[in-house]
């Protein structure tokens, strides 16, 4: 699977979950926070394939 593929997978995961917190009418609070984490796994899962580690942070 190639980056843009995965990319787009969690782009769409991300939107999924959204919705689904406006569907449940959760707070902005919990929304948030759970946006959020989801939008930090695929942060760290996309970043694990570039193979640089912490040195592309720097």
């Amino acid at each position: 699977m190639t980056y843009r593929v995965k990319a787009l997978l969690w782009a769409a995961l991300i939107l999924g979950v959204a919705v689904m917190t406006l569907i449940l009418d959760l707070n902005q609070g919990a929304s948030f926070g759970i946006v959020g984490g989801f939008s930090s796994a695929a942060w760290g899962a996309l970043q694990s394939d570039v193979g640089c580690g912490r040195e592309c942070l720097q």
